[in-house]
């Protein structure tokens, strides 16, 4: 299917799934009911076998498109960026509703700022009083170091520009897979890019049993952990020189300790977090 870009809205939402269609129609209306129009609705169901999507068929809203392929995670998501014609894409799972607010507030920022590639919010479980959030707001700077604690963007509530992954050939690498965002986002970070906050929810998202973090936890958490080891070497391998010296002894002083398990991996994170905070502070990094 080709998209006109002379129709080329804001917008495009790319919303994959895998036998999780019992969620979808809620899903579904929560986009209907946007207060931004300027956007498209891409399901694209990733070979599920449920039989739960039938519904969409008799769906006649000209912004919702249907596609169905066949199950291959990756090659799924990365099939939602290549039909995008939109500026921006936004992704959300089977089981996620947005508030009406959600795409109107984040096209604001991301219509009055073309230096920053990557808008989020907060979040919100469905259900309960409980909202992610990650305590930043606002434009956040170079951040591969914040990348050293854990994956603060969470791919459900965010938008990228489409020209930005087109012109960095960036996509969804497949020996990432079940922590594909959270390398997306490193490689950005690496770049040198920033990223955009707004501080509220615009999304409900629902804990299911068919989610990649609960099926799927154990290879997701091995991934992100190689990650960080990643986001640190590229650190360390781009500081001023000035700082080798400081880094190697901090390094090695760490491996010696976490070789007899004196420290867990997540303080030796937290403390080249500190130390690399303290350098991109100092605009010296």
């Amino acid at each position: 299917m080709k998209y006109s870009m002379s129709n080329m809205s804001i917008v495009n939402i790319s919303l994959p799934g895998y036998n999780a269609g019992k969620y979808l129609r809620k899903s579904v209306e929560s986009i209907h009911k946007q207060t931004n129009t300027s956007s498209e609705l891409f399901i694209i169901d990733d070979g599920s076998t449920d039989g739960r999507i039938d519904f969409l068929i008799h769906v006649t809203d000209g912004r919702i498109y249907l596609m169905k392929r066949n199950h291959s995670y990756i090659a799924t998501l990365n099939y939602g960026f290549s039909i995008s014609c939109g500026k921006c894409i936004a992704r959300m799972d089977f089981d996620n509703k947005m508030f009406p607010a959600r795409s109107g507030e984040q096209v604001t920022v991301f219509e009055a700022d073309k230096d920053i590639m990557i808008y989020v919010s907060y979040m919100k479980r469905m259900g309960g009083e409980n909202v992610y959030d990650s305590g930043l707001r606002g434009t956040i700077g170079l951040f591969a170091n914040i990348l050293l604690l854990s994956n603060l963007i969470v791919y459900l509530i965010v938008i990228i520009r489409m020209d930005y992954l087109r012109t960095r050939q960036l996509n969804y690498q497949l020996e990432y897979i079940y922590a594909e965002g959270h390398k997306l986002w490193a490689e950005v970070a690496c770049l040198g890019e920033v990223f955009y906050i707004i501080s509220k929810s615009l999304l409900e998202y629902y804990i299911s049993e068919v989610q990649v973090s609960c099926v799927h936890n154990l290879q997701q958490c091995e991934t992100a952990g190689r990650i960080r080891n990643e986001t640190l070497n590229f650190l360390i391998k781009n500081c001023l020189k000035r700082c080798v010296a400081h880094i190697e002894k901090l390094y090695n002083t760490y491996m010696l300790l976490n070789k007899d398990n004196l420290l867990d991996d997540d303080y030796i994170f937290y403390g080249f977090y500190q130390f690399f905070s303290r350098i991109l502070a100092d605009d010296e990094y």
